[in-house]
C-alpha cells in the first residue's frame, strides 16, 4: 500500500518503510538544470540529451498529471536552443566519440553500435568514422581496423604481448575469440596474432 505524507511518497512493504522523494513537476526551469549538470559530466546528441529528459518527463508527468506532450514541447525547445547555442554539436560530438574509441581499441562495429546507442545520426556517423579513420590512417598508409585490433591485443595483453610468449600458442584460440568478440574480422585477428613482430609502423603509433 502506497500513503503520501507531506510531500513524500511512503512505500510500506515487509513492515518497513522507505521514503522516496515526489518527482521534480516539468518547467523550463527545471529541464535547463537537469540538461545543464548532465552536459557538465557528460558529452552528448542532441537526440540522447532529449531521450535523458524524456525519462525524467515520464514520471514526472505521470505523478502530477501533466500531458506528456506539454513536457515534450518543452524539451524539443530546449534541445533546438541548445543547437543554436553550440551546446550540442552532432557532428563534434561523433567525432570525438569515434576518435576516443579509435585510440581505446575499438572495432568500427562496436563504434558505430555506440554511436547507435547514443543516437547518433547514421549520416553523421558514418561521416565522423570517415574522417577519423582518415587522419588515424596517415592518408591511407594504415589500415585502421587492424591498427585498432593491435591497440586492443595491447591493452588486453594477446599474442605478442603476452608475458609468457612460450604459452602463447596454447592462448591462440582464447585470443582469437575475444578480438572476435570485440568486433574484428577473422583476417585482421589471424593476422595479428600470428605476427612474430610487431610492425615498426604499428609499434610507433599505438606506443
Amino acid at each position: 500500500m502506497n500513503i503520501k505524507i507531506q510531500g513524500f511518497l511512503v512505500l510500506e512493504y515487509n513492515d518497513k518503510q522507505k521514503k522516496i522523494r515526489n518527482p521534480r513537476k516539468i518547467t523550463a526551469r527545471y529541464l535547463d538544470n537537469v540538461a545543464g549538470y548532465y552536459l557538465e559530466r557528460y558529452p552528448s546528441s542532441s537526440a540522447n540529451l532529449k531521450r535523458v529528459l524524456m525519462r525524467r518527463a515520464y514520471k514526472s508527468c505521470a505523478f502530477h498529471e501533466m500531458p506528456l506532450e506539454e513536457a515534450e514541447k518543452l524539451i524539443d525547445e530546449l534541445v533546438v536552443r541548445y543547437e543554436e547555442l553550440g551546446f550540442l554539436d552532432n557532428e563534434r560530438y561523433a567525432y570525438n566519440l569515434a576518435r576516443q574509441l579509435r585510440h581505446k581499441g575499438k572495432s568500427k562495429k562496436q563504434i558505430e553500435q555506440k554511436m547507435y546507442e547514443k543516437s547518433v545520426p547514421e549520416h553523421i556517423s558514418k561521416l565522423a568514422m570517415s574522417k577519423v579513420d582518415s587522419e588515424l590512417s596517415e592518408e591511407g598508409l594504415i589500415d585502421t581496423e587492424t591498427l585498432s585490433a593491435w591497440r586492443l591485443a595491447k591493452r588486453r595483453r594477446l599474442g605478442l604481448f603476452r608475458r609468457d610468449q612460450d604459452c602463447r600458442e596454447d592462448y591462440w584460440q582464447k585470443d582469437l575469440a575475444s578480438l572476435a568478440r570485440a568486433g574484428f574480422s577473422y583476417e585482421i585477428a589471424k593476422q595479428v596474432l600470428e605476427e612474430q613482430n610487431i610492425p615498426s609502423y604499428i609499434e610507433d603509433t599505438i606506443r
